[in-house]
């Protein structure tokens, strides 16, 4: 993976051991990025130390990713110990450990259900975005992935309405984002996986 190193790299939803995220956060501290990853589950430590720990320039924390103070914390405190974000992978989102969300027809889905599935989802890529634009952009330099799925973008699944629209919502604000930030040096990018092999 090239032009990385020295990097600092925000990877969200990272918590699983056998997740997309840590996969990703394996990846560009293989290649040389400084990395800092982020869950909802205390496990992120235990990411962090099968990474190398503090001592080898990872930095982990836990946050809600749907509260914008959180994010805004979150970006603070990555800056103070790695330097300003340089690459983000929005990759928080379809499922957090320890609740159980089951598939509903959309004529099932309760406000509260539709939207946690478009918070954890969409909003959160949104507010993490949003917090290290400003800094990309001042700098020229930055690269935003979206981890959406082809459900939504692609297919749809009976039972995954709010997902699916989430999903599609993230390719959409990449499209435009993509246009906006172009000029200042900032590629973004929205990868569609299918049916991964992951813990989820």
């Amino acid at each position: 993976m090239g032009g990385v190193r020295d990097r600092v790299a925000l990877v969200t939803g990272a918590g699983s051991s056998k997740g997309i995220g840590f996969a990703t956060a394996r990846l560009l501290k293989a290649a040389g990025a400084r990395v800092a990853i982020t869950s909802t589950t205390d496990r992120i430590n235990n990411r962090c130390e099968e990474l190398g720990g503090y001592e080898a320039g990872v930095f982990a924390q836990l946050a809600d990713l749907t509260d914008s103070a959180a994010v805004n914390v979150l970006v603070e405190q990555i800056e103070h110990t790695l330097g300003p974000v340089d690459i983000v992978i929005n990759n928080a989102g379809m499922v957090q450990v320890g609740r159980d969300e089951p598939s509903s027809p959309l004529h099932q889905v309760s406000d509260e259900k539709w939207h946690y599935g478009i918070d954890i989802n969409l909003t959160s890529a949104f507010l993490v975005t949003r917090a290290v634009l400003p800094g990309m952009m001042q700098r020229k330099y930055g690269r935003v992935v979206h981890v959406s799925s082809v459900t939504g973008p692609v297919v749809g699944i009976a039972g995954s309405v709010v997902y699916g629209t989430a999903k599609a919502g993230m390719l959409g604000m990449a499209r435009s984002l993509a246009i906006e930030a172009g000029p200042s040096n900032i590629t973004v990018n929205c990868v569609g996986p299918g049916w991964i092999r992951t813990a989820s």
